[in-house]
């Protein structure tokens, strides 16, 4: 902090003899923003200028030959006291910043010698203060919360594990359930309320035990630091109780969950990244296994992360190196029981781990750059397998490809259809784009768009695994869809005693559903006889699983095969062609 740029003049004035002989000479000092005082010998008050009467909130006047330490009694044994005296005494300047508590103000000031006694310099800095520390506030704690933020913990963690300053430390990474829904649900302004809340609740609980942040979004981490075996497990227990008690906030009323991955240095990790990181691994698979429970990093999620990493390595080069294919699953007119369409499924021949299914490696693509890229592929490889199929046969074959979010919403989805569409020579209605509710949700204006302008060219759209995410009737009466494909959740549930009821009931409902929509239905996972004959009994449109046909590669798929699984002969040849829109 800078005193008035004229200060070393107006000292040279003060010190030259000039300065103490009336407060007439201080009048011209009057004009500057510092405060400036003389004291003598005797620690009295020789003159002081308007700027630091008022800082010192008495009269001129008032202070004038008076003791300043009979007058201020609370400088005694303060820096200001110690810098006033080593000027007076050594004939050096001296420097002091403290809080005063009677005047409830932070001064700077600067202590000068002249042959009179000393000069002093005053600033009030309590308002550059405050901002200052709101700055460095605003820089290790979340504004939303006031907990720690994503810096600061890492700077605490790298102080605790990476320079050895504790023997173990135990991370909790915390993602509650169902936030999502809040936000879709009432607005950002009550996730943000529902967001202090629980961090307050948080603060609370764990006010002595822990450290508590927010990293951001919906995830917290609780760390604990040579915490006793056990405690731990109790802190991941209470927080996930406390997380299912209600939350009550001016604009919501809600109720959120918890999944909770917990890791230990130095059993799972040996810095402070792998330490968050690991966490965070084991937070995701508590979420896979149901949410609203704790996972604990062990020696199988290591190893799953390893091999993750490596798919995330690999997957870099897995395109441009043509390691990618698709394979092709026959879908079945149920009307007709002639084949009508395929689904293309995403293969990746690695170069050392064989032929990868979607269910190995997808989770590592979707969070990766070649997401997008591998998107419009799919698409362009879809158009022309569909025009080989074409040419060989004279009809088109319908090609589904799955989408998935980035892809729908990153890119001009209606241009790279209608280019691909062209370049292979057929009409784009050949086409069906299969996206998730979960995909379309993620940002339902993009996707619905999007969704809508490749609609207009002809292609058809289907939601696959209904039932399994959203299924809002809202959202699906504004969704731009064609068919809904049921999940095969629901249709495995068909032939098992406990549960063919219900799910009989649901299979039921879902198809009355799109018929009163205007959409066909399409039984996904049909594994057997009895499951293809109740989807039909229960009103399906087409079906497809392993029980029809198994994803194989495009050579051997034949178009409009007629099948034993349905009544061919009574649907007309013209019917057999026209397939499902």
């Amino acid at each position: 902090m800078e005193f008035h740029e004229d200060w070393p003049r107006t000292v040279a004035t003060l010190k030259s003899g000039r300065g103490g002989q009336g407060v007439e000479d201080f009048q011209v000092l009057d004009h500057i923003t510092d405060g400036v005082m003389s004291l003598d010998r005797e620690w009295k008050f020789r003159n002081l200028n308007r700027t630091a009467a008022r800082l010192l909130k008495r009269r001129p006047e008032d202070l004038l030959g008076r003791e300043i330490w009979a007058e201020y009694p609370d400088l005694i044994g303060s820096s200001y006291e110690a810098a006033y005296r080593q000027a007076a005494e050594t004939g050096v300047s001296s420097t002091a910043t403290e809080f005063y508590p009677p005047l409830g103000a932070w001064f700077e000031v600067r202590a000068f010698p002249c042959d009179g006694g000393v000069i002093v310099l005053v600033r009030d800095v309590t308002e550059a203060r405050a901002i200052s520390e709101r700055l460095s506030r605003q820089a290790t704690h979340d504004e939303l919360t006031g907990l720690i933020n994503r810096r600061e913990l890492l700077l605490r963690l790298n102080r605790l594990v990476d320079e050895g300053a504790a023997a173990s430390v135990d991370l909790l990474f915390i993602d509650l359930d169902r936030f999502k829904d809040i936000n879709d649900s009432f607005g950002h302004a009550a996730g943000d309320e529902v967001l202090r809340a629980i961090g307050e609740r948080l603060s609370d609980m764990f006010a002595e035990r822990a450290h508590v942040s927010r990293i951001g979004g919906d995830e917290f981490v609780i760390f604990l630091v040579d915490a006793p075996a056990g405690e731990a497990a109790r802190v991941a227990r209470d927080v996930i109780a406390r997380m299912h008690e209600p939350i009550q906030t001016p604009c919501v009323r809600a109720s959120v969950g918890a999944s909770i991955g917990v890791a230990r240095y130095p059993e799972a990790a040996s810095n402070a990244g792998e330490l968050l990181r690991n966490a965070d691994t084991a937070m995701y698979q508590a979420k896979r296994a149901g949410g609203s429970r704790v996972w604990w990093f062990g020696k199988e999620d290591a190893q799953r992360l390893s091999h993750r990493l490596r798919l995330r390595a690999d997957l870099e080069s897995a395109s441009a190196e043509r390691q990618f294919e698709l394979h092709y699953q026959p879908q079945l007119d149920l009307h007709t029981g002639r084949i009508y369409g395929a689904e293309a499924l995403l293969r990746w021949n690695h170069p050392q781990l064989g032929l990868l299914a979607p269910a190995e490696f997808l989770h590592v693509l979707l969070e990766s750059p070649a997401d997008e890229a591998t998107g419009g592929w799919l698409i362009r490889l879809a158009f022309h397998q569909a025009a080989q199929w074409q040419a060989a046969d004279r009809e088109p074959f319908k090609v589904a490809v799955n989408l998935s979010a980035m892809t729908i919403q990153n890119c001009d989805l209606a241009a790279l259809v209608s280019e691909a569409a062209e370049a292979s020579g057929v009409c784009a209605s050949v086409l069906d784009i299969e996206v998730t509710e979960t995909a379309v949700m993620s940002d339902f204006a993009s996707a619905s768009r999007a969704l809508s302008a490749v609609r207009k060219l002809g292609v058809t759209v289907s939601l696959d695994d209904f039932g399994t995410g959203y299924s809002s009737l809202a959202y699906l009466i504004r969704l731009p869809v064609d068919r809904i494909k049921i999940d095969k959740s629901f249709v495995q549930k068909l032939t098992v005693e406990e549960t063919r009821h219900q799910a009989r009931a649901m299979v039921e409902a879902m198809v009355a559903l799109a018929r009163a929509l205007g959409m066909a239905t399409v039984a996904e996972g049909i594994e057997t006889e009895t499951q293809l004959v109740l989807v039909k009994e229960l009103g399906c449109d087409a079906a497809q699983g392993y029980f029809i046909g198994k994803p194989v590669p495009a050579a051997r798929i034949e178009p409009y095969a007629e099948t034993r699984f349905g009544p061919a002969a009574v649907s007309s040849s013209q019917n057999a062609r026209s397939g499902l829109r």
